[in-house]
């Protein structure tokens, strides 16, 4: 019905005498959006958590509440061509003044990209334009979207600012990625060209590579690349651009075993490691070093892994399970506990972490008490609710009684996360 409307509505255009380019580029543009209404697909991923906790900077009892959101959309125009956009919300104190005024917020667009698929005998070819951050290293999103796979991440590193999680380094910027996927076997590779505002004075162009293969017992994606600020000024003379310092990123992710096995799990980024001509030695900062090794023990749907950490500060901030940079935990949790006959996860976290410590605090043993320690207890309880995921936590930090008072130690987090 409407492609007759068009046909009727070009008849009409081209019978009369006022015939002109705008009218056929007109016509056009009407069959080719009506040509891809016909295939256009749309499915999104969306999420977001309140987190009830005691404002620890008030000496009095404060409470605070937060909202942490995301949301994730896909269209497919055709069957070889889709976008994605991501983009998160990140509150201040909902109740400071009244849940009716304004509240401080970081909004943040994290994802926009355009996809176009090659599908050749041997190979599928994937090449993307892309804005924000793009498969980063250290997320699980690579594996799940060229391999199909269900998440392996780390519960660790749960986060509700979006899809990708914990993060060892980002392809970050205005670029384009060309990936090559395998046909006979689980392997994809490739590689990104992109450029930033990192470096608050220069650009940095940045060159990557990436290859990733996924086995019924083992799984890896690694990735590296360098850096280079275009700085204008070389030997204090003008130019149009020169390059006298270079950033080192490496990152990777390595799951022995798979989520129905005892299995190992490690991760180890280096983000921006940096050197100059005038210096040959990497330098190091302890907020681009990114380790977690998490042993994970699995059996009559009981699961333990043990986890220890050193992550950047930055990182620290958007995870729900961590409190600091460096320490160890432990997760024991079902997902078969029965209620009725509905299904629930039940679990808990139990970990010791150094406030503001790092792995480089390692040769000072004796030192790695000075700033005090966080003693965590976290247990959790998660089921399906209508078309998502209800997810509810409570933590009780142990030493925030002594250093604080007992109404900083306790928190809860109410989080919901839904696909359509």
């Amino acid at each position: 019905m409407v492609l007759y409307t068009y046909l009727i509505l070009a008849q009409e255009l081209f019978m009369s005498k006022k015939k002109s380019l705008v009218s056929i580029l007109l016509i056009a543009g009407f069959l080719f959006a009506n040509s891809l209404a016909a295939t256009t697909f749309f499915s999104g991923y969306a999420g977001g958590k309140v987190n009830y906790s005691s404002n620890p900077e008030s000496s009095t009892y404060d409470p605070d509440l937060k909202l942490q959101a995301f949301f994730a959309g896909q269209f497919n125009f055709t069957p070889n061509i889709w976008s994605h956009l991501e983009f998160s919300i990140d509150t201040g104190d909902l109740i400071s003044e009244s849940l009716f005024h304004k509240t401080e917020s970081l909004f943040q667009i994290d994802e926009l990209s355009c996809i176009f698929r090659g599908n050749f005998q041997n190979l599928s070819n994937y090449f993307s334009v892309f804005m924000g951050t793009y498969d980063p290293i250290g997320s699980d999103v690579f594996l799940q979207r060229y391999f199909d796979i269900e998440s392996i991440a780390s519960k660790l590193t749960d986060s509700y600012l979006g899809l990708q999680g914990s993060i060892l380094y980002p392809h970050f910027g205005l670029g384009f990625s060309d990936i090559l996927k395998l046909h006979s076997l689980p392997f994809a590779f490739g590689g990104y060209m992109y450029i930033n505002h990192e470096n608050l004075k220069y650009f940095v162009f940045n060159m990557d590579l990436r290859a990733a293969c996924v086995f019924p017992y083992f799984t890896m994606d690694f990735a590296g690349g360098i850096g280079a600020p275009l700085v204008n000024k070389y030997r204090g003379e003008d130019v149009i651009f020169a390059i006298d310092t270079l950033y080192w990123h490496a990152g990777t992710t390595i799951l022995l075993g798979n989520n129905y096995t005892n299995s190992l799990f490690i991760q180890a980024g280096l983000y921006n490691a940096s050197f100059t001509a005038k210096n040959n030695a990497f330098i190091v900062d302890s907020d681009d070093l990114y380790l977690l090794f998490e042993p994970r023990f699995y059996g009559n749907n009981f699961h333990i892994n043990f986890s220890i950490y050193s992550l950047p500060e930055k990182t620290v901030a958007e995870l729900l399970y961590v409190d600091n940079t460096m320490g160890i935990d432990t997760n024991f949790y079902t997902d078969a506990a029965m209620i009725g006959s509905q299904v629930f996860t039940i679990g808990g976290h139990l970990s010791f972490s150094l406030i503001d410590k790092n792995i480089f605090d390692i040769s000072n043993i004796a030192g790695l008490l000075e700033n005090g320690y966080d003693i965590t207890l976290a247990p959790y309880i998660s089921t399906n609710f209508l078309s998502g995921q209800i997810h509810l936590k409570f933590s009780f930090k142990a030493m925030e009684v002594t250093r604080t008072s007992i109404a900083n130690a306790f928190s809860i987090d109410l989080g919901y996360r839904t696909t359509f």
